[in-house]
């Protein structure tokens, strides 16, 4: 599965990732797609089980358009309390897709407003790419609330602020020790 794996971020020994999503053939994505339909946007995506460059993985395909004040698509994963734990460091995430820049949204029970998040960059290339982020990367976006890891409720990666295709795909997501 990690032949062509390109890394970034710091160097995490396998042993220390923890998968919360590891996509498989035989079982439906726990992913959701979200757009910017939800605020009278017009852009438009759909969830594709798929197989990229010889491994099973979830993928957001469509196109992000500015009509309306809009400019958004996204896949959210819902991650369950249980699955948080205080010795964990950051997130990992491992994607493949058309080459674009886009961001990773971390939403807590902080955060009272569906435009906040804790969120950063990622340059997604058409090879299969994990990247590693400690829980500092991740940016405060229009709040003023610092990130409380034990309080992450949700992530997502969305494709959004320009109006262009849409093809991102996750076979892994999980924190690190």
């Amino acid at each position: 599965m990690h032949e062509n794996l390109t890394i970034h971020g710091p160097a995490i020994a396998e042993e220390q990732l923890i998968d919360v999503y590891r996509s498989t053939q035989d079982q439906p994505s726990p992913w959701l797609v979200i757009s910017d339909q939800v605020m009278g946007g017009v852009s438009s995506a759909e969830l594709q089980q798929n197989v990229r460059y010889g491994s099973n993985c979830s993928c957001l395909v469509g196109r992000t358009r500015l009509d309306n004040n809009g400019g958004f698509v996204q896949m959210k994963l819902d991650i369950p309390p249980s699955e948080l734990h205080t010795d964990y460091r950051g997130v990992f995430i491992e994607l493949y897709g058309t080459a674009h820049d886009y961001n990773l949204h971390v939403k807590t029970t902080q955060l009272t407003r569906p435009w906040q998040s804790f969120r950063c960059s990622l340059a997604v290339q058409p090879h299969w790419t994990r990247f590693i982020l400690p829980y500092e990367q991740l940016q405060a976006h229009r709040t003023e609330a610092e990130l409380q890891p034990a309080t992450i409720r949700s992530i997502a990666v969305v494709a959004i602020g320009q109006a262009f295709d849409v093809d991102v795909c996750v076979r892994r997501f999980g924190f690190f020790r």
